[in-house]
């Protein structure tokens, strides 16, 4: 068996207007997830989630709000996957226009009642969202263990 791949470092935002959520998906999948992703070496998770939003988004975030961190653990093409998701929450800047600026990722505001229908990925994040919701309160939520 093939050694595990080093863990991943992923930045997330949460971003909330009225009662919907932004989210990403990549064109062609059933799958959604939140705006972000990999922290590079040398870079701090802020400046990887600004980097990011800006990339996907063209948002320039300022204000962040730390809600959480989840876990995830997957296997793909044969190979055991770890990652780290640590999510922020923060305002969309006033008057932004909403749109994906990478051409394989579409960007989409979901209900927040609508969430917990949608193959979010890693699930656990919704987890940490409606808990952060509902409480304000930073949470952690681990990975169960992944298939082998």
């Amino acid at each position: 068996m093939a050694p595990p791949a080093p863990v991943e470092i992923s930045a997330r935002v949460l971003f909330v207007a009225q009662d919907r959520v932004l989210l990403a998906n990549r064109r062609g999948q059933p799958w959604f997830y939140l705006p972000g992703g990999n922290v590079n070496p040398g870079e701090t998770v802020e400046a990887a989630l600004r980097r990011e939003t800006q990339e996907q988004a063209g948002l320039d975030v300022a204000d962040l709000e730390f809600i959480g961190c989840a876990e995830n653990v997957y296997v793909e093409g044969g190979v055991r996957h770890q990652e780290i998701n640590v999510l922020f929450a923060a305002d969309l800047p006033w008057g932004s226009q909403i749109g994906s600026h990478e051409f394989d990722v579409d960007i989409t505001s979901v209900s927040i009642g609508n969430l917990s229908g949608l193959d979010l990925r890693p699930a656990s994040l919704r987890d940490v969202i409606h808990g952060w919701l509902a409480d304000r309160e930073p949470s952690w939520h681990g990975a169960a263990p992944a298939a082998r």
